[in-house]
C-alpha cells in the first residue's frame, strides 16, 4: 500500500491513488465511455501514459484525434465535470508549459498486472 500511494505525478488522496495504481479507475472510465457515449467496448483502448499530461483522447472516423491535455492534476477534469458545459477560470493551477515537456509516451496495458481493468 505504501508503495502504491507514492504516485509519481500527483497526490489525489488514498482511494484515488490506489485506484490509479491498479488502473481500476480506468475500468470505470471505460464503462462510462461505453454507457455515456454508446461506444462499443471493442472501440475503447486504454494506454498507460506515465507523464499524466493527456487526460483523454477521442479518435474520430476521419482518423483525427482530439486530446484533453493539462498539468498532471485532476482538478481541471473534475472542475469541468461540475461546470459542464461551461469553462470557468481555474486560479489554482498553472498553465501547461509545453517548453518543459521532453516527451509524451504511451504503453500498452499489461492485463496480467492490471487485472482490475
Amino acid at each position: 500500500v505504501e508503495q502504491a500511494l507514492k504516485h509519481p505525478n500527483w497526490s489525489m488522496g488514498n482511494k484515488i491513488t490506489i485506484d490509479s495504481s491498479t488502473l481500476c479507475n480506468k475500468g470505470l472510465e471505460v464503462i462510462e465511455a461505453h454507457q455515456l457515449f454508446n461506444v462499443p467496448y471493442d472501440n475503447i483502448e486504454v494506454l498507460v501514459h506515465p507523464q499524466s499530461i493527456i487526460h483523454s483522447m477521442v479518435e474520430f472516423k476521419d482518423m483525427s484525434i482530439i486530446a484533453q491535455l493539462g498539468v498532471p492534476d485532476m482538478k481541471v477534469p473534475i472542475q469541468y465535470a461540475f461546470t459542464y458545459p461551461n469553462r470557468v477560470e481555474n486560479r489554482v493551477l498553472e498553465s501547461l508549459d509545453f517548453r518543459k515537456l521532453s516527451s509524451l509516451t504511451f504503453d500498452k496495458v499489461d492485463n496480467n498486472v492490471f487485472k482490475g481493468l
